[in-house]
């Protein structure tokens, strides 16, 4: 997939390339003056168009010219970074890259940038606490903005009907955020200005937004909705490659997680009978196959594919009192159950027919069990995706280099294993 994005100054450029290349994109940033060169290693191209406060008729040539170039290059998303403040030719340049991409074309505006401050609230921006308009914005000697409402900033400039979407018409459902998308469309309204006050937020808006099909849509924001909304779109293209989650810890804090996933991903996890993976008969045997047969299946409609023993209401057996039955250690049993959820994710990978992109397990047993029958000698730590939570690729081993995150079932919040999953898909 290949992004356009033309952006007014150089450093706004800049800062959005960089957050596309996070995202796992590989971004350029040109000089308008330039001819792009043929890089076939390039998906992203950000034009600085230096237009800020630019004229009519150097925007024409700017603006105008740079658009060409990104659709003569085979841009599949065109995409505007504006200033953080919404200083500059705003509309101007909407009203252009609209026209460029054609009649059926609605801007997507996401104002917010929650890591530097800005929020948007029932329509108005707010920059560190203060409205838009009692900043330092008001002072800019060129284009001095007047108002904090971003629906009544863009109107003065663009030729379009502008709506707006407030955080009480937001939902945590997709297809309800749609429906509501829909229907302010429905209203004549080309530009569409959308709260957002978390970051969570935008993520929610891109990802629900890449997956509707009315209209072309055009990213319009300072940076974090573009990068989101071209990431949810690439991984719908032409990748066949799946995700495991392997989730051995019986916590509140794992169930939490697990349910947030599985509610935002409309998945159906595959939930082995811990009973039978604590057993050391056939039962064992027989519990791994019909998981593994399970998970296949699973795998072909989805592409993450979640293993966990541990579910809503938790169950929590009597390991001290099955060790005794079976004449064995305590630690036997626990060791066990997890040997168990680890060869269900080994066989997993050695039958399935997809390609893995990685896997997320949680829970340091779990975690050692898989690197011990998968013969990997250690992990290679890369980064870190949240306190206490390891990015790497196993050492060693039938599987070396698969990616890999890891993490305690106490660490994070409701979200932290959804963020994980979209961070390892980036990889």
């Amino acid at each position: 997939m290949k992004v356009g994005i033309i952006a007014d100054d150089l450093t706004g450029a800049n800062a959005t390339g960089v957050r596309l290349s996070e995202n796992g994109f590989h971004p350029a940033t040109y000089f308008h003056y330039n001819d792009l060169l043929n890089d076939e290693n390039t998906d992203v191209i950000v034009i600085d168009t230096d237009s800020r406060y630019a004229s009519e008729r150097v925007l024409d040539h700017r603006v105008g010219g740079s658009l060409t170039k990104l659709k003569h290059w085979g841009a599949d998303i065109l995409a505007k970074r504006v200033d953080s403040t919404l200083r500059g030719n705003v509309g101007k340049e909407i009203d252009m890259i609209l026209e460029t991409v054609g009649e059926e074309t609605i801007g997507v505006v996401v104002p917010s940038f929650p890591d530097s401050g800005r929020i948007t609230v029932g329509g108005y921006l707010i920059v560190d606490s203060l409205p838009l308009h009692r900043t330092d914005a008001a002072n800019d000697p060129i284009t001095p903005i007047t108002s904090s409402y971003v629906p009544e900033i863009i109107s003065a400039q663009t030729e379009h009907q502008v709506g707006v979407m407030t955080i009480n018409d937001m939902s945590e459902d997709c297809e309800t955020f749609l429906e509501s998308f829909k229907s302010v469309i429905e209203k004549g309204n080309k530009i569409v200005v959308l709260d957002a006050v978390t970051n969570n937020d935008i993520e929610f808006i891109a990802e629900a937004l890449s997956q509707y099909k009315g209209h072309k849509l055009v990213p319009i924001d300072p940076g974090p909705f573009t990068s989101l909304y071209a990431k949810y779109r690439a991984n719908q293209i032409g990748d066949d490659r799946k995700i495991i989650v392997t989730v051995g810890s019986a916590t509140k804090v794992s169930e939490k997680q697990l349910v947030y996933l599985i509610d935002r991903l409309k998945i159906k996890p595959v939930i082995p009978d811990i009973t039978k993976l604590a057993t050391f008969d056939h039962n064992w045997h027989d519990e791994v196959q019909k998981c593994v047969k399970k998970a296949k299946k699973r795998m072909e409609d989805n592409e993450v594919t979640v293993i966990t023993t541990n579910k809503e209401n938790l169950v929590i057996i009597d390991i001290k009192k099955i060790a005794a039955v079976n004449g064995v250690t305590p630690d036997r049993v626990a060791k066990r159950i997890t040997d168990g959820l680890a060869t269900i994710t080994k066989r997993l990978i050695d039958e399935s027919s997809h390609e893995i992109k990685g896997c997320y397990v949680s829970g340091g047993d779990v975690t050692a069990s898989l690197a011990s029958i998968t013969l990997a000698s250690g992990i290679k730590l890369i980064d870190e995706v949240g306190p206490l939570i390891a990015y790497g690729h196993l050492l060693g081993g039938e599987y070396e280099g698969l990616p890999l995150i890891t993490k305690g079932g106490m660490i994070g919040n409701r979200e932290t294993l959804y963020e994980a999953i979209q961070y390892l898909k980036s990889k």
